[in-house]
């Protein structure tokens, strides 16, 4: 109910006056006569007990409230798995990410290091090129030939011996 209400009766008549010079008049406002009452602090609601009888559910109602139990079960377990693979997601890319920028740095120092060794490979064929170096150009004439070692008869004890070895005596550490 609202506090304040137009009041019924009937309002003056305007005067037919220019409407650059009227003023807006309020609206007359009468206050509501009747004031609901608050109930007393001391006097206590009476709060009724409903009869409640526990009468069987029935089957339907039992089947659906055990339905309904599952259901949050299995969404519960649901939403557990989401998270749990879209963060191993996210885990495994960041970690491929990682593995891959380190891949690209090794490849960046392979590329390096083999212009590196041909431009070695470069400057040790000009200085060997240069006469003031000593060094001779491989011909027939200066190939030096060693002979070969004698032929030995093979010893099937040394073999053995060495197999047989003690495991003790060897440390495990390494």
């Amino acid at each position: 109910m609202n506090a304040a209400q137009r009041s019924v009766l009937p309002q003056p008549r305007r005067s037919k006056r220019s409407a650059t010079h009227s003023r807006p008049t309020q609206p007359k406002v009468s206050l509501c006569a009747s004031v609901t009452r608050m109930p007393s602090k001391t006097a206590a609601p009476k709060v009724e007990k409903l009869n409640v009888s526990q009468q069987p559910k029935p089957i339907w109602l039992s089947s659906l409230l055990v339905l309904q139990r599952g259901s949050d079960v299995m969404a519960f377990f649901l939403v557990a798995t989401t998270l749990t693979i879209y963060s191993w997601t996210v885990y495994t890319q960041q970690q491929w990410t990682q593995e891959y920028r380190k891949l690209e740095a090794l490849q960046r120092q392979e590329r390096q290091l083999t212009t590196a060794n041909a431009v070695m490979k470069d400057q040790l064929a000009q200085q060997a090129e240069r006469p003031a170096t000593g060094l001779v150009t491989p011909s027939q004439a200066n190939t030096i030939y060693l002979p070969s070692a004698p032929q030995r008869p093979f010893n099937a004890s040394s073999a053995r011996s060495a197999d047989s070895e003690p495991a003790g005596k060897t440390p495990l550490g390494y």
